[in-house]
């Protein structure tokens, strides 16, 4: 089946390509130009026809291939109309599957031979897993907000389970598209046959979250699922935002690869620079430009901006005000060399190391598990950054005196805690706050560790109880000034939730700092007589051509954060109702996440998660409800779909 649209594209569905014993599912965009084009690959576990992400890519594809590229958007062997099943997310064929495409698309008569890879989230994953094989078509690959580790970078935040993004929202999902139908079955029967057959295998295979839950970041379970990403070769285009969970490892990979690199790095959630809501910039266009200097061979100049460029955020930690700019490289403590700035945490507050000389702190903290969600800035509920007041009240805070000139944060850094706990594996989680003159607080970074990881998640080393230990935390990758007159913050605590999963135990620890000893927060900064850059560069707003239409989808979410003060219990509510129309029919998408934690038990963190997605096409009504019960105790997964209301899949996984 194919169309051509009035963007001077032919679309063909229903393409099927040979990968090993299976065959891969297809979407191929031809430009219609004369003689062979280069060809891009996505290759994603979200059915590529009918997913939730059509209204958004379908444009994006549309915009490469009316650019002279043979666009091919590919559903991974075992999801949406592939054959075959996946046992485990992110094991290494997922790098081969992606290699042998790159080659038969490089053998097509139809291109020259040259191929790219790009992809947001899991596409870019597979981009980056398929570069490390190194097929010898592949020349370019753009990854966008790109995790390399598998999910051992669930664990994002020092071992601790990213319990929102992963374990509520993308599981649920990943748990309905299992079991969704595909969306033109009349027009592809192989995809009807290998959705009739993935039904028949899931009874027999743990759900993911059991898998993951089951699993902590040292086990062996999660060894092959690191990308090898020294092994790449190609010129990478990095892009990644402030917001979004894998900024610190678009940082470790980039560093990584002994190739061409430049690097993005904007004030995104995990969304395409070229729709974020927060700065929306020309990115489709240099994605054009990345692929048209490596595929095409043309100077287009995209080698000629710095190694990074990145938004410094202003206004005490807004969305929209901010500069462009550039760097030559990423700063960390252990190349910022003088350009680093310390704040002593003090019994005054933040203060220079040099001027900390008489007192010392000895607070003791009784674990609060309800710290969080007035911190957290979720990615797919549109709302403004939240005020942290809630969660600085019922953390220890240190505050700098009202700043005399701006303070400016860009790189990495890190806080240092001199602390003895009650339990060997505490959950210790640091913020870093802009203070406004009005009193209200914003989020400027954060970072958190489970006590036995506390030296990474390579081996667990519990700590001593009543020991005194020092931690350092890193902090997550940030450009930022803190502008005159406001003040720096640093909230010490024991929860980032609903974010991660704090660890499950009671207890307390204390805090010590001396002027021999202190607790330190470090970073990459400096103090700045005026807020203005030399290093300042021109970022374009979005290319609008082909861009969806009001009609192709349209949809709305929300983040409810309350607090139970009677019970003391803190809860988090995210929901989301999308409907996207799609060439042979609708799929609509609603969403519903819910997490709760009682202040005096780290252990009652709990969450019930439901999602629906309802395919209409010319067989009709199928609708697919994924359901999960998360806590320390109980775990339930339930799938079930029917068709015209008639069941046709139903089971329950009990942990």
């Amino acid at each position: 089946m194919s169309d051509v649209g009035m963007d001077g594209i032919r679309r063909h569905e229903n393409v099927r390509i040979p990968v090993g014993d299976d065959t891969v599912a297809a979407t191929r965009y031809e430009p219609l130009t004369d003689g062979p084009s280069p060809a891009l690959l996505t290759y994603v576990p979200y059915p590529h026809q009918d997913s939730i992400t059509y209204g958004a890519y379908d444009p994006l594809n549309r915009y490469l291939a009316a650019s002279g590229y043979e666009v091919v958007v590919a559903d991974m062997v075992g999801t949406g109309g592939s054959t075959g099943f996946v046992d485990e997310p992110f094991t290494r064929r997922e790098g081969a599957e992606p290699a042998e495409l790159v080659e038969w698309l490089a053998d097509r008569p139809w291109t020259t031979g040259k191929v790219g890879m790009f992809g947001k989230s899991y596409g870019g994953i597979t981009a980056l897993d398929a570069a490390a094989k190194r097929p010898d078509g592949l020349d370019a690959i753009v990854p966008i907000h790109t995790p390399f580790e598998g999910m051992r970078n669930a664990y994002t935040y020092g071992g601790l389970f990213e319990f929102l993004t992963i374990g509520m929202d993308w599981l649920t999902l990943m748990q309905a598209l299992d079991a969704k139908p595909p969306s033109n079955p009349e027009a592809d029967p192989a995809a009807m046959t290998a959705w009739r057959d993935r039904l028949d295998r899931l009874p027999d295979r743990d759900p993911w979250l059991f898998q993951f839950l089951d699993n902590d970041p040292h086990e062996a379970y999660w060894d092959d699922k690191v990308i090898p990403v020294e092994r790449i070769d190609v010129p990478v285009l990095a892009v990644d935002g402030w917001r979004d969970p894998y900024i610190e490892d678009t940082v470790r990979y980039v560093d990584r690869i002994d190739a061409p690199t430049r690097v993005l790095f904007g004030p995104w959630r995990h969304r395409m620079p070229h729709r974020g809501r927060e700065s929306a910039v020309d990115f489709r266009r240099q994605v054009r430009s990345w692929f048209d200097r490596f595929l095409k061979d043309e100077e287009t100049g995209a080698l000629d901006a710095p190694a990074f460029r990145v938004w410094t955020e202003l206004d005490g930690g807004g969305t929209t005000a901010g500069e462009w700019r550039g760097l030559d490289r990423w700063p960390t403590l252990a190349t910022a060399g003088d350009d680093a700035l310390a704040f002593a945490l003090t019994p005054d507050g933040l203060a220079p190391p040099a001027e900390y000389d008489a007192g010392a702190v000895e607070e003791s903290y009784e674990f609060d598990p309800t710290v969080g969600p007035a911190s957290i800035d979720p990615y797919g509920a549109t709302v403004a950054p939240p005020v942290t007041n809630d969660d600085d009240a019922r953390s220890l805070t240190f505050d700098s005196p009202p700043l005399e000139t701006a303070v400016e944060l860009t790189g990495t850094g890190a806080v240092s805690l001199p602390l003895e706990s009650t339990v060997a594996d505490p959950t210790v989680a640091v913020r870093i706050v802009d203070v406004a003159p009005d009193g209200r607080g914003r989020l400027v970074t954060h970072g958190a560790v489970r006590g036995v990881y506390r030296g990474g998640t390579d081996e667990r080393t519990p700590m001593t109880p009543g020991e005194a230990t020092e931690l350092s935390i890193p902090l997550a990758p940030k450009s930022h000034v803190f502008e005159a007159g406001h003040r720096i913050r640093v909230g010490v605590g024991s929860s980032l939730f609903p974010a991660v999963l704090p660890t499950p135990e009671r207890g307390s620890f204390t805090l010590r700092s001396r002027p021999d000893d202190p607790a330190v927060l470090e970073f990459p900064g400096r103090r700045l007589d005026r807020v203005a850059f030399d290093d300042a560069v021109p970022m374009a707003p979005p290319d609008d051509r082909l861009s969806p239409s009001p009609e192709r989808a349209s949809g709305s979410a929300s983040w409810v954060t309350a607090r139970e003060h009677a019970a003391g219990e803190a809860r988090v509510e995210k929901s989301d109702e999308l409907r996207v129309n799609l060439p042979h029919g609708t799929l609509t998408r609603e969403g519903n996440f819910e997490a709760s934690v009682r202040r005096d038990d780290p252990g009652s963190a709990s969450a019930r998660n439901e999602l629906t997605l309802t395919v209409e096409n010319a067989l009709g009504v199928f609708e697919v409800r994924a359901t999960s019960r998360i806590s320390r105790s109980f775990c339930r997964v339930r799938t079930a779909v029917t068709h015209d209301g008639d069941p046709v899949f139903e089971q329950t996984w009990t942990r």
